[in-house]
């Protein structure tokens, strides 16, 4: 009997909400406009949050293609003082981490520095040489990530020994369908790599993209017993955390273990300190930027649009039940209970929400396919940005939320009617309860408050763009090509012992002899107007620092203190400052005649001449380099205009420049690399990159085994630093502008219902002598009050949240009072447009007609 019962209340719910649905899509359809609107401002909700959930998924929800993904996590390095820098760690770090953590079941690190870019050349005669890009990693690694070769096997610890790395290489798939046509005999076969013959020992999975499309094959690290005895180092750590073990216990059984070490072994691991992250998290954060973080932001702003969006569907759907009253209080007299009544009002918007949702995934699918063409191609897995389950779920979840929001508010104030007045005079007379016009003005509020956070942090990131654009580099980057020589390192330095915790190395004569030699050449070229080379590409945003003494004038602070006098240092040919046009303020520009056997000299930037020499002139003043055993004073010879590193950096660094042929016979650290080639910089009368075929074979006509590599304007290095900032301040410009839109039309709604109701008082107000100013004065001051304090709940809640944007923010503070005057100006245009149409209605009312209810 009880389940009769129970199947009988189901199969009436069932019924009563297939009526109340049909009934809805009725409503939509006798009431086109009203549906039109209100589908398209929750398309846009839904479609804006759908769209920004894909790509956080993508980025950072989404699972890697990895066994257990959930167990990996990143171990950075960071210093003492500042353990929210993160940063790679050195083989010593590795190595300690490794063998006494007993929190992971597996570490191991990879480095995709110079180690890992190689030269690829082939036994054929005649061929090619070509500049590829891998990765070198630790045997352990592949239990880390737990990646099995699709054919042959990987490499060995025994492969992997200090000084003794063996000549072994695994091929990515996508490599090995591209060059080799997925050849079945591969494994054995042998290439020749910075001229040294390689053995290719297996080739891995198709599904293994974990360092990205770009890498072709994958070695083991380059030890030295250098690398070993430094206290820094470019590897990153990977740990598989144990079953059961949490991020949490291992980070703190990781800080016994770095206190400890840095007691044990001060040289190597003193004032550095490790912090665990999610590789998941980790694999977001770019050079280019922190794309997760810059997700999450975007996420919250678009929750903004949705609120916008519920307030003005929830705004329209009480001026529509309003005229709902009489049916309403009928029901309820004739015994309807009121949660019937609600449950009916609140189901009627289901297909309203249906509609909404499908025109927003049809919206977020668009924008995704736009998206993918434009975005920047550094962005996480951009070729698997689609919408799929996860995706469709969320979007789920989001139309019943939204449907909730919209719905639940004007239902209940729909079901609160008074019996006595709608069914005496059938609402004739009726100027709508004071609840309904406080919720509706509530409403209001809220979306100017919304709409105007959202127009400040365009505003802010809109602005922020613009001084970067506007940032003087302090050099004429346009119609200049970059590219980078360098030969093979086992050919260029060799291990000569330690020095102050670090390698240090003998740096051969030949590749500052090669560099004359291609330098003289390119100039040949035709088109090229001039032409020089640096151990940095200008303006890319990298920058290497020099501690220096000043001969005569005491030390700021001790050598080795994170205080001591430091400055930028560019190694560069003769003709860098006239290439760039970058200007020589006093002095001269390095000459041919500044070789290795004449006295050293050196060039400063003003920066360095006002912070070091106030007052005084620089030139013939001497310095010293406190980086290698055999440094000797240094005359600086030049004073050059203020450069940046690139567009982001915001105040101006002191600089010192060197003849790169002045260089030491010694390198210390990982900067030897730098000692091996340099970066060229070619100013041409055309477009750069229609001259680059020519540059090859001059380039070649030189040394016809080593190929140019990385080829780029410096206008595209340029962009390639600020094009996450574009994104972000695009994006939440969309939305910033989807929210004034969508508080418009709410702002309208609004002010024409209360119009409409208000038509009989405004009526009588004119019949008993008001003219049109007065009415106008009626009207505007009701919306003056309403848009008014929602721009001061706006600004109010712009402030507390401006602290969210702040790190992504270029010279501007988070609370620009020009940025928020002029959000709240145009905002306020946007309002007072808004209110036009319903204001001049109020004002042409015919007291008779008005008065006759009509």
């Amino acid at each position: 009997m009880l389940s009769g019962r129970f199947r009988g209340i189901v199969a009436r719910v069932l019924s009563e909400l297939g009526r109340d649905i049909a009934h809805g899509v009725g409503v939509l359809r006798h009431n086109p406009g009203f549906g039109v609107v209100a589908a398209v401002s929750l398309a846009l909700g839904v479609g804006v949050n759908t769209l920004i959930f894909s790509l956080l998924d993508s980025t950072l929800l989404q699972p890697l293609a990895l066994p257990e993904a959930d167990r990996l996590v990143t171990i950075w390095s960071s210093p003492a003082n500042n353990r929210e820098q993160r940063g790679p760690s050195s083989i010593s770090r590795f190595a300690a981490i490794k063998e006494s953590s007993r929190s992971f079941e597996a570490v191991g690190a990879y480095n995709g520095g110079p180690c890992a870019t190689k030269t690829l050349g082939s036994d054929e005669r005649g061929s090619v040489p070509e500049r590829i890009v891998g990765t070198s990693m630790s045997p352990s690694m592949f239990a880390t990530l737990r990646v099995k070769p699709l054919v042959g096997r990987v490499f060995t610890e025994e492969e992997d020994l200090v000084d003794q790395v063996a000549p072994v290489m695994l091929l990515t798939h996508h490599t090995w369908e591209r060059r080799f046509a997925r050849d079945p005999q591969i494994v054995g076969k042998t290439l020749t790599m910075d001229r040294v013959p390689t053995t290719i020992i297996g080739v891995l999975p198709a599904d293994f993209d974990f360092f990205g499309q770009h890498v072709e094959f994958v070695a083991p690290l380059c030890l030295t017993r250098a690398q070993v005895e430094s206290r820094v180092g470019g590897n990153q750590i990977i740990g598989r955390l144990k079953p059961g073990v949490s991020a949490g216990q291992a980070q703190l059984e990781l800080d016994g273990l770095i206190a400890r070490l840095a007691v044990e072994d001060p040289r190597r691991q003193a004032d550095v300190m490790a912090r665990i992250e999610s590789l998941q998290r980790s694999r977001a954060r770019l050079p280019s930027g922190d794309y997760g973080a810059a997700l999450i932001v975007l996420q919250g702003a678009v929750v903004f649009v949705l609120l916008i969006a519920c307030a003005n569907v929830a705004g329209l759907l009480i001026a529509r039940t309003a005229g709902r009253r009489n049916e309403l209080a009928v029901r309820i007299a004739l015994g309807a209970p009121r949660g019937r009544v609600i449950r009916q009002l609140v189901t009627e918007q289901l297909p309203l929400s249906m509609l909404g949702a499908l025109l927003g995934i049809g919206l977020a699918w668009g924008g995704l396919a736009l998206f993918a063409r434009t975005a920047p191609p550094d962005f996480p897995r951009l070729d698997q940005l689609t919408p799929d389950t996860r995706v469709l779920v969320f979007t789920l979840g989001v139309t019943l939320l939204t449907h909730l929001l919209f719905s639940i508010g004007p239902a209940l104030q729909a079901s609160k009617v008074p019996l006595v007045e709608p069914l005496k005079d059938s609402g004739r007379y009726a100027t709508g309860g004071a609840d309904r016009r406080r919720t509706r003005s509530a409403l209001v509020m809220g979306q100017v408050a919304l709409a105007l956070v959202l127009l400040v942090g365009a505003g802010l990131m809109i602005r922020s763009f613009v001084g970067v654009l506007r940032n003087n580099l302090g050099g004429d980057p346009t119609n200049v090509l970059t590219f980078d020589f360098r030969l093979p390192a086992r050919e260029a330095f060799k291990p000569a012992g330690l020095f102050r915790g670090g390698g240090l190395f003998a740096v051969s004569p030949v590749p500052a002899l090669t560099v004359e030699r291609v330098l003289d050449r390119v100039k040949a070229v035709p088109g090229v107007v001039a032409v020089a080379a640096s151990n940095l590409v200008p303006f890319s945003g990298t920058t290497v620092t020099v501690p220096f003494q000043i001969e005569g004038k005491p030390l700021l602070s001790a050598p080795g203190t994170p205080s001591q006098q430091v400055a930028d240092f560019y190694a560069v040919t003769r003709d860098f400052f006239s290439t760039l046009r970058i200007p020589v303020r006093r002095g001269r520009e390095f000459t041919v005649r500044d070789t290795a056997d004449r006295p050293f000299v050196v060039a400063i930037n003003e920066a360095y001449a006002r912070q070091y020499f106030p007052n005084e002139d620089p030139i013939g003043k001497f310095v010293r380099f406190d980086v290698l055993p055999e440094e000797r004073p240094r005359e600086i010879v030049g004073i050059v205009g203020d450069t940046v590193g690139g567009p982001l950096q915001g105040s101006l660094k002191p600089i010192i420049y060197v003849p790169h042929v002045q260089q030491t016979s010694q390198a210390a650290g990982p900067g030897v690399f730098l000692r091996i080639g340099m970066n060229f910089v070619v100013r041409t009368t055309t477009d750069p990159m229609k001259l680059v075929p020519s540059i090859r074979r001059a380039v070649a006509e030189v040394d016809a085994a080593t190929p140019i590599a990385a080829i780029n304007t410096v206008e595209q290095t340029l962009d390639s630093q600020i094009r996450h900032l574009r994104l972000y301040m695009f994006l939440l410009g969309l939305f910033g502008a989807v929210a004034v839109v969508l508080a418009a039309i709410g702002i309208y709604g609004v002010m024409a219902h209360s119009v409409t109701e208000r038509t009989r008082e405004i009526g009588v107000r004119m019949a008993l002598g008001a003219g049109a100013p007065h009415v106008l004065k009626l009207v505007v001051r009701q919306a003056a009050w309403l848009i008014g304090i929602g721009l001061l709940l706006g600004v109010t809640s712009a402030v507390a949240l401006s602290r969210v944007v702040r790190s992504a923010l270029f010279q501007i503070s988070a609370t620009d009072p020009v940025t928020y005057v002029a959000a709240s100006v145009m905002l306020l245009l946007t309002a007072a447009i808004a209110c036009l149409i319903p204001t001049r209605r109020a004002a042409s009312v015919d007291p008779t007609v008005a008065l006759r209810g009509k």
